[in-house]
């Protein structure tokens, strides 16, 4: 499991790991807290962070962003397939090849869905939060037919280790219910 894009990886990973037999490993469970599992998403509310110019750390990361996925990927108005490649999930065409392999794997997704800190902080609306795109994914996958899924929202739980404010944070998570699910 893991953390932000960390999460991402985790998931990817597993999938690859599941799908490979020539790897004799089969995980138990995977775990995202507050990932950005749509990169097509990212990009759409990294444009839309960029229009509202609300705050130098929301236009210097969607700035980033926007770069980084256009270098990697290119736009995805223009092709969308590289995007669903990459991506854990693509809410616009509900894509979620890249969990298949998971299918029959328990699978945690965390996140705290504080709109009010992001509108607050980054001018954000709940459809441009890990947050949404993460519950839209709880809802996909189980109507695919995954039977050990558990979306887990958290609330006042994120703060950072200086003690500010912030809900894209590892604190979101009990970490002792983890750790037993994890051992489970």
């Amino acid at each position: 499991g893991g953390f932000s894009s960390g999460g991402n990886v985790a998931i990817l990973i597993s999938t690859f790991i599941v799908e490979n037999k020539k790897i004799d490993l089969t995980p138990k469970g995977v775990f995202i807290i507050d990932s950005p599992i749509d990169l097509e998403a990212l990009y759409r509310s990294s444009e839309k962070k960029l229009e509202k110019r609300f705050s130098e750390v929301s236009i210097h990361e969607s700035t980033w962003l926007i770069e980084t996925l256009e270098k990697q990927l290119g736009n995805p108005s223009n092709d969308i397939s590289k995007y669903q490649k990459h991506s854990v999930y693509t809410s616009k065409t509900k894509c979620i090849d890249n969990l298949k392999g998971l299918k029959n794997i328990k699978i945690r997704l965390y996140t705290e869905p504080d709109t009010i800190w992001w509108r607050k902080n980054r001018n954000a609306d709940y459809n441009q939060m890990n947050a949404y795109y993460i519950k839209l994914l709880s809802k996909d996958i189980i109507d695919s037919g995954f039977t050990q899924v558990e979306y887990i929202p958290t609330k006042n739980k994120g703060y950072r280790a200086n003690g500010e404010r912030h809900p894209h944070s590892w604190s979101i998570i009990d970490k002792n219910d983890l750790v037993k699910w994890v051992m489970e």
